[in-house]
């Protein structure tokens, strides 16, 4: 006994038309990339990206709530980390447009869905690794929290990729 079923159809302008529930390979992304972005915005607005002694710093803060001084290395953090955010938060649209409004063509939609994810990941993963280069002190719990909201989307864009095979889209 199946617990969902999967009919595609096809509309007088000849887009095709998937129905599809919050299961399978499609929930499973809608739920990495929710996560994903609760958690990324977590990481991206806390302080507690890098520590040295006593004191924390961020993206856009250090503890003593001083605004960073800053040099291009960490600007540059800052657009990447930012753009990946977008990024992620474009991916979360395309994911409920792709499972929820049946008017768009799923294949367009998942296809676009897979390229923001890895192009988010990647912004993401260059901010990173700037970050890492260049931080004198040891990572703290927003660095960390903000890599694991970027493995999920990772593992979103990999989810994606099974799905848009299953759809028929290669």
């Amino acid at each position: 006994m199946p617990i969902t079923t999967r009919t595609t159809t096809t509309t007088s302008s000849g887009v095709a038309v998937h129905h599809i529930s919050f299961r399978g390979t499609a929930g499973a992304i809608f739920v990495l990339l929710a996560i994903s972005c609760v958690l990324y915005v977590i990481g991206f607005a806390t302080t507690s990206w890098a520590h040295s002694g006593s004191s924390r710093y961020g993206l856009w803060e250090s503890c003593s709530c001083g605004t960073l001084s800053g040099n291009a290395e960490h600007t540059a953090v800052q657009a990447m980390i930012t753009i990946g955010l977008i990024g992620l938060l474009i991916a979360m649209i395309l994911i409920c447009i792709y499972m929820c409004v049946h008017t768009f063509s799923k294949n367009t939609v998942i296809l676009a869905l897979v390229i923001v994810c890895f192009l988010a990941v990647l912004f993401m993963l260059i901010g990173f690794i700037i970050f890492g280069i260049n931080s004198g002190s040891s990572v703290n719990w927003s660095f960390i929290v903000t890599v694991i909201a970027s493995i999920l989307c990772l593992i979103a864009g990999i989810l994606s990729i099974v799905q848009m095979r299953s759809a028929g889209l290669r």
